[in-house]
Parts: structure tokens; sequence; C-alpha cells
């Protein structure tokens, strides 16, 4: 992976995550830092899945930027739709 690829990463999992906490149904769950992180951590994860797929990842290409950006938002909506603060039932 090159610099430009983990720059890619970073900076389209930040964006994601920040989108994928406003599309959440329960945004409130988890806090804004920790979507942030879901979300690089998940573009980080996409690319190293790709590269072990075999994709070539000396360039940044759309379709690289959409799955991560795809891993990164599905990632932060699931976390802050299933950590949702429950409350008892009364």
């Amino acid at each position: 992976m090159t610099f430009g690829a983990l720059v890619s990463a970073i900076v389209v999992g930040l964006v994601a995550g920040a989108l994928g906490r406003l599309a959440a149904p329960a945004r409130e769950a988890i806090p804004r830092w920790l979507a942030l992180v879901l979300g690089v951590t998940a573009a980080l994860l996409a690319s190293v899945l790709a590269v072990l797929g075999g994709v070539d990842a000396r360039s940044v290409g759309l379709p690289g930027v959409v799955g991560q950006a795809g891993c990164a938002g599905l990632t932060v909506i699931l976390v802050a739709t299933f950590s949702g603060r429950r409350h008892p039932s009364r």
C-alpha cells in the first residue's frame, strides 16, 4: 500500500464516518470521535483486504474509494444502530 492509498483511506474514512453517523437512526448512541475512528479503521481494513485479494493498490481509483466509503459508512451505521442505549421496558 502506497502513502497516497493510506492518506486516501484516512480521508475517506473520516468523511464516511461522519456521514455514517448522520445517517444512523440512533446517531446519539456513539460519540463523534468513535464514529470517526470506526470510519478510518473500516476504510483501512477495506484497503488491506483489497490488497490481500489481489487488487493493485499503487493507485487510488474510484472503485477503491467507493469500497472504502461503503465499508466505513456501513460499519458506523451498524455500530450506532446496535449499540444504542437500551432502556428496560416498564
